[in-house]
């Protein structure tokens, strides 16, 4: 099993209970869904998507969903009448430039740090030159702040656990890249991105 072959099978049958009990990792969920879905038009590829939760509050032209566990997938299709695509962050079974918005929520923690870069590349190939690409997670200022939180509420393990994004390196990744990114903290532990094509005649 690599990296990517995330075994949420076992979970899908109570994912949809679990997310609304608003753990740490899931607090302001249904708030942070309706952001994200605030942000986004036309037409709308969602990595990770799950079960597909974000669909009560989206509003687009076209919705295409992604996301590698099947058990996840059968769950989706039990609540929309669709299937999502079978695929992942490194693997998007799309041909370029087919996204106004790429978004994904409560997935990218997944993705070893290592990996993170490559991702973004594989958002943006789907991407079309003047869309943005949208992510909700769990994030961290720095990687101090990332100890600090973790110590002080006795959290250390669970973040340890787990590959969270930092702004800084989030930032660094997007520099690398020529990307536009903008951050929105929503609460103590999720934060909102918003990353697109550093193009000159949108800085004036």
């Amino acid at each position: 099993m690599t990296s990517l072959e995330w075994d949420f099978d076992s979970w899908a049958e109570t994912y949809d209970e679990d997310v609304r009990i608003e753990d740490w990792i899931h607090a302001d969920y249904e708030r942070v869904l309706t952001l994200v879905a605030g942000k986004v038009s036309g037409t709308v590829v969602d990595i990770g998507c799950g079960t597909g939760n974000i669909l009560r509050f989206l509003k687009c032209e076209r919705y295409i969903g992604v996301e590698p566990s099947r058990g996840m997938r059968v769950k989706f299709r039990e609540k929309h009448g669709f299937e999502p695509f079978n695929g992942h962050f490194l693997h998007i079974p799309l041909p370029d430039g087919t996204a106004d918005v790429v978004i994904s929520t409560y997935a990218l923690h997944h993705m070893p740090d290592e990996e993170k870069k490559d991702a973004l590349k594989e958002m943006l190939r789907i991407l079309k030159p003047e869309g943005k690409i949208v992510i909700a997670d769990v994030m961290f200022e720095s990687e101090e702040k990332k100890m600090r939180i973790g110590e002080e509420d006795g959290l250390k393990e669970e973040i340890e656990d787990e590959y969270f994004a930092t702004v800084d390196e989030l930032r660094k990744i997007c520099t690398k890249l020529g990307l536009e990114c903008r951050f929105e903290r929503v609460n103590r532990y999720v934060w909102i991105a918003e990353i697109e094509l550093l193009i000159p005649d949108r800085k004036g």
